[in-house]
Formats: C-alpha cells, structure tokens, sequence
C-alpha cells in the first residue's frame, strides 16, 4: 500500500507511536500529502473548469484549494501547538490545535457560501447543458485521489 510506503520512507521509528515526535512526524506528513495532493487538483479542475465554463469543476477546484488550505493551516497548529510549555502557558500550548480546526471549519463554511451563491445564479440564469468526457474522467480521477486521501489520512490517525 502507498500509505505504508510513505510512512516508512519519512518516518523513522513509525511504530513508536507514544512518541510525541513521531506522532507530529505523522501529522505533517499527512498534511504534506495532503497540501500536494489538492495542489495538483486544483489546478486541473480549475483548467478544465475554465475550459469548459463549468461551475461545478470550478467550484469543485476551489473545494480543493480549501482543502490545501486545511492542510496548509493543519499543519501550522500542529507546530505551535507542539511548542513546549513556558511562562506565560504553564500548560503548553496544545489548545491552538483547536483554534486551527475552527479556522479551517469558518473557511469550509465560507467556500460552501460561495458555492450556494454561484448555484442560485445558475438556477435564476441557466445556461444550456452539454455532457463532455474531458469533465466526467476529470471527476471519477478526483473521487479516486480524494478517496484514497481519506484512507490515508484514516490511516495517519489524522
């Protein structure tokens, strides 16, 4: 499995999972594969998208750049949440973990605004429908990365 390749080539000591080190190891590596991964999506979709003027792909590249987005600020909150504790944080500073997953939720809703926004558009001004391969094989390749990103990050324990 591709998971395990990746863990094993960048992660020493992977089974050592008590390890506060390789448990962050483990974080950023999944945000790394993450933040490439929806990179290169989202520049597909958003060609393709521009091509063929459709919403839909276009909207579905920007979800993907939220995504790296997610990943991007995933990652950060993992490092400052890691800084150990001092003065003025007894306790360390591990509560940032979640000031950064309520950053990436504010900007999921966000995304999923303008998608609402751009779909009343379209329904208050259609345009006509025409089906192309090019878009449909770039969806099923899309479903196949962003499932395979879910059982990897699954697989993290992210």
């Amino acid at each position: 499995m591709f998971s395990n390749l990746l863990v094993k080539t960048f992660i020493k000591d992977n089974e050592n999972i008590e390890n506060e080190d390789v448990r962050n190891k483990y974080g950023y590596l999944a945000g790394i594969v993450g933040i490439i991964a929806n990179f290169i999506l989202f520049g597909v979709k958003l060609s393709v998208g521009l091509l063929t003027s459709s919403i839909a792909i276009m909207a579905d590249a920007f979800n993907n750049l939220s995504d790296m987005a997610s990943s991007v600020i995933t990652i950060v909150g993992f490092k400052l949440a890691s800084i150990p504790p001092d003065k003025e944080h007894p306790f360390g500073h591990g509560r940032l973990e979640y000031i950064s997953a309520l950053i990436v939720a504010f900007m999921v809703m966000l995304v999923g605004i303008q998608f609402v926004k751009s779909s009343i558009d379209r329904i208050l001004n259609p345009v006509p429908i025409t089906f192309e391969i090019i878009p449909f094989i770039l969806l099923f390749i899309s479903i196949l990365v962003k499932v395979w990103l879910s059982r990897f990050n699954k697989f993290m324990g992210s």
